[in-house]
């Protein structure tokens, strides 16, 4: 495992050799949050609200594709009441990376994943899980320095009691910390 975390670690900060250039980006995306228990419950699922805010500090792009860090914290609203019970809120924080492809000027495909450490606001407990997640962007203004795009992302967070589906449109502001052009 410690050597599978090394190589990609390595790989992330030799890509400027092979990369057309450096890349960060912040993004905003509130999603609609869906809680699966694996658990007995009075609902298939719970419905919640999501706000994710990302830092991609360090990310490397060429002409089709970037590849870079993630870092998303991310507030989980309580579910509806329904029944006797309401799931909790909790908000994480999480270390991953964010792959993306570009299909044209404008369209690009993107994927990410990590891992994140959440604690419940309402009760004093912690864990850790794992997401993935894949979406569209759309590039929607361009700068010389900066763009702004539209984000779809679908994502699957895999916790110890449930499995979560967000869904979401959000806005990411990319942007080359050197003051270059983003592709």
């Amino acid at each position: 495992m410690k050597k599978g975390i090394a190589l990609i670690v390595i790989f992330i900060l030799t890509l400027p050799l092979i990369a057309g250039g450096m890349v960060s980006a912040l993004s905003y995306t509130p999603s609609i949050y869906l809680s699966f228990p694996h658990f007995e419950d009075e609902l298939p699922s719970r419905t919640s609200l999501s706000h994710t805010i990302t830092l991609e500090a360090i990310g490397y792009q060429s002409d089709r594709w970037s590849v870079g860090t993630y870092l998303p914290v991310q507030i989980v609203s309580p579910s509806l009441a329904w029944g006797s019970y309401q799931a909790r809120g909790f908000s994480s924080v999480g270390l991953g990376a964010r792959f993306s492809y570009h299909l044209d000027e404008d369209f690009i495909l993107f994927g990410n994943g990590g891992i994140t450490f959440n604690r419940y606001r309402a009760i004093e407990w912690a864990f850790l899980s794992f997401w993935v997640e894949a979406g569209l962007e759309y590039i929607m203004l361009r700068t010389p320095n900066a763009a702004l795009s539209a984000i779809l992302p679908i994502a699957v967070d895999l916790r110890k009691e449930i499995t979560g589906l967000k869904i979401g449109l959000g806005l990411r502001w990319t942007f080359d910390p050197r003051g270059g052009v983003p592709q």
